[in-house]
């Protein structure tokens, strides 16, 4: 699995409340976000289906979401 970079613009209370999350859980910021948002994806797929990502080498990936 690759890694992807991109800017994420938030409120700077909200930015503050995570930093204070992820040092208590023992992570950084970004991991903290990625932790957030696996668990959401995780729990979106248990109520919605498997979310399957065909890529077979195509630059633009297709997102098919089973019901």
């Amino acid at each position: 699995m690759s890694t992807v970079f991109f800017n994420l613009r938030i409120d700077e209370t909200l930015n503050e409340q995570l930093i204070k999350i992820a040092a208590e859980e023992g992570r950084s910021k970004n991991k903290q976000i990625e932790y957030i948002l696996k668990s959401y994806v995780k729990q979106y797929e248990q109520n919605n289906g498997a979310i399957i990502i065909d890529q077979h080498n195509n630059t633009n990936a297709t997102i098919n979401i089973k019901k």
